[in-house]
This record gives C-alpha cells, structure tokens and sequence, in this order.
C-alpha cells in the first residue's frame, strides 16, 4: 500500500493507493491557505496521520508549486504562505517517514501516463487548464523536472503581445476578457461562456481556441510528444474535436500525424495517484 497527498489551494486530499493503482481509501479536508502556514501544515499531517500505518513506507506529496527536490517551496500563487518553507522537514519531523515532494502538474501526468490517458505513450505532456496553467513531461517514459524542477511551467508561456498563456487561457482569465468585453451573462463561467450564443461569448470562444492553439503547437514543436492531456476545470469543456483538427494545421506533417490531444481519464484522483508512485 502507499500513501498519496495532493494539496492544492482549496482542498487536502489523501489516499491509500496499492500496487494495482487503486485507491482503498480516502480522505479530504479544506487547506484553510489564508489562515497561515501553520494551519497549513497541520492541515496536512492530520490527513497524512488518518491514513499512515507503520506498513507505508514513503509519504509521497503532490502541491501545487514550483517544488526543489529537498522541499523547498517557490512561486506557489495559492499557498502563499507555504513560499520560502521546506515543506518535506516540516513533514518529515512530525511523521518519522521519507516524504517525497513533487509538482501537482507533474503528479498529474505521472498518473496520466501510468493509468490513465496516456498510458504505453513514450513521450507525454499534460497541460492543467484551471484556476491556473501548469504542465508535466514524460519523455522515454520518465518524468522530465529539468534542472531546478520547474520544466513544463507553460502557463508562463507569451503568446501574443506580452500576454502570457496564463493571462489568456486560465479560467479566471477567460471569465475576464468576457467581462471586460461587455458579456451580460450573469455570474459568468467558462462553461455557461462556451455555451452561450451571445456575440461576445462566441468572439471570447473564438480567441480562446486561437490561444489554446498557438500554446499548444508551440509545445508540440518544441517537445514533439506522442500524446497530449488536458487536465484541471477546462478539461471539461467539448474543446477536443476543434483543437484537435485546428492544430494540424500549423503543425509539420510529421508532427501533426502522429499527435493527439485528449481529456485526462482520472480527474481529481491523478494527484494523490502520482504523488504515491513517485516512487516505483
């Protein structure tokens, strides 16, 4: 059995995960971020404390940050109060066990490429379209960090005019380009935006796709992947047949045959399933 923990901004989730990749048990709590890193912390170990046994031999730990290999936290836009702090030795000293950290995007297609979506591909990306844009990479079959853990930020990405994939393409993005273009829909999400029949809701859909479009190519072109994984809110949307079809069109022949995109088989479950296999 190992033990998975996925934090995110809003929710801590836990699971006892077995070597056939299911997870026996589970537990969620809310992070309470704004209240501090103590809250934090303390949040974390009682939802590692509910699930440990002396028969788990790693803790393995999925966060949304930028992660170092020792723990240290960087950039992490929704646990603020976690940036600067080891996040493994604060863990470690209260559970006597190796914990393991990692990047949620890369624990998201770690999973996805292991179980679900991805699975028996060579060379992986998956891209987190949410709150947020993360991304993870498996080229040969093994996770790509790079040097200082942060490869596969494609969320920083420019796409056009000193605008970043992020500022374009994120859900809270995407809810504000409708709003600042005048969009009358009340309470506006990206799923009632897609769905609208509304002139600036379709012109919002419009670039959108020409975003999502020019970001994705441009990771094609640069890591030539088999198979690419949408994850996060978006992943949800009936985004897949256009882009697939409107990718191939700025793509060499090569590429554009022999590269797919789709949507993540596991949802909310591919976190704590990549934090507990960081370790095979």
């Amino acid at each position: 059995m190992r033990l998975g923990v996925d934090v995110g901004g809003t929710k801590i989730e836990g699971a006892l995960v077995s070597d056939k990749f299911k997870i026996v048990k589970s537990i969620r709590k809310p992070t309470e971020a704004s209240k501090g890193k103590e809250v934090v912390i303390n949040n974390i170990l009682s939802v590692i404390k509910a699930l440990d046994s002396e028969d788990i031999p790693f803790i393995g730990l999925s966060i949304a940050s930028i992660i170092s290999r020792e723990g240290l936290m960087k950039c992490s836009p929704n646990l603020s109060c976690l940036d600067g702090v080891n996040i493994v030795k604060e863990l470690e000293k209260h559970t006597n066990k190796e914990v393991l950290p990692e990047n949620d995007a890369n624990c998201f297609v770690l999973a996805e490429h292991k179980l679900g979506a991805a699975r028996g591909y060579e060379t992986v990306v998956g891209i987190i379209l949410g709150t947020g844009i993360g991304g993870g990479i498996i080229i040969n079959r093994e996770l790509y960090r790079g040097k200082n853990g942060d490869a596969g930020e494609f969320g920083y990405m420019i796409i056009i005019e000193g605008k970043s994939f992020e500022q374009l393409c994120s859900g809270p993005s995407i809810v504000k380009r409708y709003t600042d273009a005048g969009g009358k829909i009340e309470h506006p999400d990206p799923k009632k935006i897609f769905a609208s029949k509304e002139y600036v809701a379709r012109q919002i859909v419009e670039d959108t796709y020409k975003y999502l479009r020019i970001g994705i190519v441009n990771i094609i072109k640069s890591l030539g992947p088999d198979i690419i994984v949408i994850g996060g809110g978006l992943s949800n949307l009936p985004i897949y047949p256009r882009l697939n079809t409107e990718i191939k069109r700025h793509l060499p022949e090569s590429m554009a045959k022999n590269v797919k995109i789709v949507k993540n088989r596991l949802g909310d479950c591919s976190g704590v399933i990549g934090a507990a296999f960081l370790r095979i």
